[in-house]
C-alpha cells in the first residue's frame, strides 16, 4: 500500500508559496496541509485565514488543517467555506473532545485527534468510534530543530492497536528512512516539512516518500 503524503506549507518558504502549489499541483499527495498557530498554544505564528483563503484557491488539491491553537472552535466555523478535507485538534486543549469531533464533522470534513509526544493515548480511545484519523507528533519544540523522536515509533504502533480502523497519520521531523520505521508501525499518513521542501524537485520527491511500505 502506498503511503500518502501531505506536504505542510509552514516548512516551505513563504515568499514563494504560490510556486510551491505550483510545483504540488503536479504532484499525487493527500492533501495541502495547513497548520494554524497563533502563539497560544505553541510559540509560534503561521497562517492567518487571508492566506489559507488565498491557498485554497490555488491549488485542486483537498486541504487538511491542523489547529495549533488554545480554542480550536472558532476556526472550525472560519474554515467551512475552504470544505477542508480534514480537521486535526489537538486533545490537550480540550475539556470535552466529543464535542468539537461532532462539530468538526457537521461541517462535512473528517475529524482528527492529534497528540503531543507526552500526551497518552488510552484515556482517548473511548473516542475510536467518533474520530476519523489520529495524528501522532513525533517531534516537539526543542530549540534544536524539532528533531524526530524516535521513541515515538512505538506510540504509532500503539495508537493502531487502540484506534481500529482509523487513520493514522505521524507528523513531526519525518525523513525517508524514519518514513519506513512508520510505515512498518502503522502510519500510512505522513506530513512532510523540510524533508520535502529542501528538495528542488517536489513531485520526484513526493513519489519517493509515497513508495515507503509498498509491497507491490
Amino acid at each position: 500500500m502506498l503511503t500518502t503524503i501531505h506536504p505542510s506549507l509552514a516548512s516551505a518558504c513563504q515568499l514563494e508559496l504560490g510556486k510551491t502549489l505550483d510545483q504540488l499541483n503536479e504532484a499525487t499527495i493527500g492533501s495541502i496541509h495547513l497548520d494554524i498557530e497563533d502563539s497560544s498554544f505553541i510559540r509560534n505564528i503561521t497562517f492567518g485565514l487571508k492566506t489559507v483563503t488565498q491557498v485554497s484557491g490555488a491549488t485542486h488539491h483537498p486541504l487538511s488543517f491542523h489547529l495549533m491553537v488554545g480554542d480550536p472552535f472558532p476556526w472550525i466555523e472560519w474554515l467551512k467555506p475552504l470544505n477542508p478535507a480534514w480537521i486535526f485538534v489537538h486533545v490537550e486543549t480540550l475539556a470535552n473532545p466529543a464535542e468539537i469531533l461532532t462539530l468538526i464533522k457537521g461541517i462535512g470534513s473528517k475529524a482528527g485527534l492529534a497528540f503531543n509526544p507526552a500526551t497518552p493515548l488510552a484515556p482517548y480511545s473511548y473516542l475510536a468510534s467518533l474520530a476519523d484519523s489520529l495524528m501522532i507528533m513525533t517531534s516537539e519544540p526543542d530549540g534544536m530543530g524539532q528533531r524526530f523522536n524516535p521513541l515515538l515509533i512505538d506510540k504509532v504502533a500503539q495508537a493502531t492497536s487502540l484506534f481500529k480502523d482509523i487513520e493514522i497519520w505521524a507528523d513531526g521531523g519525518i525523513t525517508l528512512a524514519t518514513a519506513n520505521k512508520l510505515h512498518a508501525a502503522g502510519a500510512r499518513h505522513l506530513v512532510l516539512g523540510r524533508a520535502l521542501f529542501d528538495s528542488e524537485d517536489y513531485v520526484a520527491n513526493v513519489n519517493t516518500f509515497r513508495e515507503v511500505g509498498d509491497e507491490r
